[in-house]
């Protein structure tokens, strides 16, 4: 098995983990040890819970697409191409991944600021 495969599901489950953690914590008071850690998410408890759900939620759907798509990959399609080909792909959802993260944190930053921000 390729290490870039094996980076693409440790990438994935780590990402679900977090998604859940984000979720399971929300109800609990802002601390600095789990959860989406922003200036604006921390600011309230309000804030706090909305930002761990909105985040969390977004991070499991990504870190379970993502999961999906290596696995299905590798085990359905990677035998009948090139092993450079496979890597390139494998590369290419590793990207796709990393790109979806940074955008759902971005995404919930930007409803933080657009929800709470007014509040002030």
């Amino acid at each position: 098995m390729s290490i870039i495969i094996i980076v693409n599901i440790i990438t994935s489950l780590a990402v679900l983990l977090g998604g859940l953690c984000m979720k399971k914590y929300s109800d609990s008071p802002a601390d600095y040890s789990i959860g989406f850690r922003t200036k604006r998410a921390m600011a309230s408890s309000e804030a706090w819970y909305f930002a761990n759900q909105k985040c969390g939620k977004l991070w499991m759907i990504s870190g379970t697409a993502s999961f999906a798509a290596v696995i299905i990959f590798t085990v359905f399609i990677q035998a009948g191409i090139s092993s450079s080909a496979s890597s390139i792909i494998q590369f290419v959802l590793l990207i796709l991944q990393i790109t979806a993260d940074i955008f759902s944190t971005t995404f919930t930053e930007y409803q933080l600021k657009r929800r709470f921000d007014n509040k002030s």
